[in-house]
């Protein structure tokens, strides 16, 4: 397990934000916590989601133990390491026992049932490590933020997941083209799709456009409020909606930083990178989006979205009087109006 060995950091001194420097390690938690939750006072118009249409509630029955045991099928140790010093190896054993294992899904069913998330698994340990290939180390930019949690969360959460990705899909709020955080679904597919558009363009003596962005520090954006809206229109049932609106508030963690370790500051806003549960939810997000963004241009021209990328006919740009960066900035306007300085072109 080489990737949880110690990394070696800059010292302290070496971080510039702002062009400052940072003097003592209080700056530099406080740099930190800014840079990885920089949408923390961003503004959002809930309003936009009026124009999507709610789904029919969708009932959620009790969990299976035939869920917990699959989703520890391909957890073992070289996961990221937990606080609670749990190991998965452990945890299976744990679950080999079945009053231990119906204990656990109790937990699970009543977190559900109450609309409720303990604190003890909203606490979690941020480890920062540096991006790969970076000329320079001296920006907090040039790190990125990995949350580690609890271990037994981490399954019920793993549990959920799943649940999610086939409910979802089921009522079929995921938009259609929408590739990326989803099961079954991969690079592969998006090669597939890519190589398809371009075969079918060349047939009608077509040319094709691929319109590429990317959100600097996409799992931090999504806001708190708009995503239990989200979970609202696609209505599952009501105790679901509620856990989620109690999951993702008074979430609370720890920086690291070489051997130093800040004090706890507080998480009002994004999805944990590390948490089983973000990418499902960062695709409920995107989706959302997708059907607004369909219903201003008229017209269905994107053909897939991974985190995201857009493809777009050139006609279609040409008939309509676009450019790629009059889109790019609609996009971005519809998703974070207040942060537009994070989109990176």
């Amino acid at each position: 397990m080489s990737w949880v060995n110690k990394c070696k950091l800059p010292a302290i001194e070496a971080i510039k934000y702002n062009n400052q420097l940072c003097l003592n390690i209080d700056d530099l938690w406080n740099v930190l916590h800014s840079t990885f939750n920089i949408a923390l006072h961003c503004q959002v118009d809930i309003n936009i989601l009026n124009e999507i249409n709610d789904k029919l509630t969708f009932p959620w029955a009790p969990f299976l133990k035939e869920e917990f045991k699959i989703a520890t099928v391909n957890c073992n140790n070289a996961f990221a390491p937990s606080p609670d010093k749990l190991s998965w190896s452990y945890l299976k054993i744990v679950l080999k026992d079945e009053e231990c294992l119906n204990n656990i899904i109790s937990i699970a069913n009543i977190c559900i049932e109450l609309g409720f998330w303990p604190l003890h698994f909203k606490r979690s340990t941020t480890v920062v490590i540096p991006k790969p290939n970076k000329k320079m180390y001296d920006s907090p930019k040039s790190f990125r933020p990995i949350v580690l949690l609890n271990t037994l969360g981490k399954l019920i959460k793993k549990v959920i997941g799943e649940r999610l990705q086939f409910t979802m899909a089921a009522n079929d709020f995921i938009y259609l083209s929408q590739l990326g955080g989803l099961k079954f679904k991969s690079i592969l597919d998006i090669g597939v799709a890519l190589m398809h558009i371009i075969w079918m363009g060349w047939v009608k003596n077509l040319s094709t456009s691929t319109l590429t962005f990317n959100i600097a520090h996409f799992f931090p954006l999504p806001n708190h409020c708009l995503l239990t809206l989200i979970l609202k229109k696609v209505r599952f049932d009501n105790c679901v909606t509620s856990f989620f609106t109690n999951y993702l508030v008074d979430k609370k963690t720890n920086y690291f930083w070489n051997n130093f370790i800040s004090p706890i500051f507080n998480i009002n806003v994004g999805v944990g990178q590390g948490s089983v549960l973000s990418p499902i939810l960062l695709a409920l997000y995107l989706s959302s989006f997708l059907y607004i963004l369909e219903n201003h241009l008229k017209i269905l021209k994107f053909r897939f979205l991974s985190y995201p990328l857009l493809m777009i006919d050139f006609l279609f740009l040409k008939a309509n009087n676009l450019t790629p960066l009059t889109v790019t900035f609609f996009v971005a306007t519809m998703f974070w109006p207040s942060c537009l300085k994070n989109l990176v072109l």
